[in-house]
């Protein structure tokens, strides 16, 4: 089945569904979408994403600053539950005026990359555990979790996610990759918001690449960490119950 969840005011959004996990099930579709930022969704998408898909629940993984900064857009006027989760310590979000934007949030190298990653569990770990726990609840209904550009931040929920549930290593670096085949789209989105514009650090499409060695290099650092991403959560306080009932949610 296409992935592709396609809006008018988004560019890179999917449904986590009809991924392969190592025991040969697969993830189940309509449970949760990833995403770039929904600011800009249509009254049209509005509609498809409550009527249709049955959003009930919206995690947005942007640093309070930044929502506060670029709004929720129209769904802040639904009756959707919403929780801003940032994956970004406060000492990371540095506003786009100030000189030290471009080292700390753009241009990373691929090893740099990783280790920017592994921050969001080493500095965010309660945003980020309490992310997992409530996608693990079945009363959090079809949700869906985002960042800006739907990539970095919310690449690494999703990655955590599909590990936690058995999905294998590669069919994990595949969906972040899957972001490639739209990020010239989502570059342009993003670089016409007050947050993203980078008029003195232009950045290609070649530097915004979902790099697969990247979730690779990340996913070795949760194996060595924690001992993988099942670990991770529940050195992050997430319970057995969450686990169990994750993989419940998620898988046929």
């Amino acid at each position: 089945m296409h992935r592709w969840f396609d809006l008018a005011g988004t560019d890179n959004t999917r449904d986590l569904g009809g991924i392969p996990t190592a025991d040969g099930r697969l993830t189940r579709h309509g449970v949760l979408l990833r995403s770039d930022t929904l600011q800009e969704l249509t009254a049209a998408d509005v509609t498809r994403l409550c009527e249709t898909f049955g959003l009930r629940t919206v995690l947005d993984l942007r640093a309070e600053e930044e929502a506060g900064r670029e709004g929720r857009g129209p769904l802040e006027q639904q009756t959707v539950d919403y929780h801003n989760l940032s994956f970004l310590p406060a000492a990371q979000w540095v506003m786009p005026d100030d000189p030290r934007y471009p080292t700390i949030v753009t241009d990373l190298e691929s090893r740099d990359r990783v280790e920017h990653y592994l921050d969001y569990l080493r500095l965010a770990s309660d945003a980020a555990g309490r992310a997992v726990h409530l996608l693990a609840r079945p009363e959090t209904g079809p949700a869906l979790f985002h960042c800006a550009a739907g990539k970095d931040r919310t690449g690494v929920l999703a990655a955590l996610v599909l590990g936690i549930v058995g999905v294998g290593r590669e069919e994990i670096v595949d969906d972040y990759a899957l972001t490639n085949e739209r990020i010239a789209r989502v570059d342009a989105r993003l670089v016409r918001l007050p947050s993203y514009n980078r008029p003195n650090n232009p950045l290609t499409v070649d530097r915004m690449l979902c790099r697969r060695e990247v979730m690779h290099g990340f996913l070795d650092g949760v194996d060595r960490l924690w001992g993988g991403p099942a670990a991770w959560a529940r050195s992050a306080g997430v319970s057995a119950d969450d686990l169990r009932s994750l993989r419940a949610r998620l898988l046929t």
